[in-house]
């Protein structure tokens, strides 16, 4: 089981070692208390955006946490 705490600021990179960026923040689903979102930057900078910038915001910068395959000094996903 990973704790959010574990991952803050640890660096991302695919299965082939290409780097993706550093983990900033996370997303919780609370009725399961599990972890279900990577996020690479400050989400509240996407306050005020409109809605495509703010889409284009999410699909870069937030990574589902089932494509992480493994945790440590770094965090690896799945390209």
């Amino acid at each position: 089981m990973n704790r959010m705490t574990e991952l803050y600021g640890k660096r991302i990179y695919t299965e082939n070692s290409e780097y993706v960026g550093v983990a900033r923040d996370v997303i919780i689903e609370p009725q399961e208390g599990k972890i279900k979102f990577l996020v690479k930057a400050d989400l509240s900078s996407i306050l005020g955006r409109d809605t495509a910038k703010a889409k284009e915001f999410l699909k870069k910068n937030i990574i589902p946490f089932d494509k992480v395959i493994a945790t440590g000094d770094i965090i690896i996903i799945r390209s």
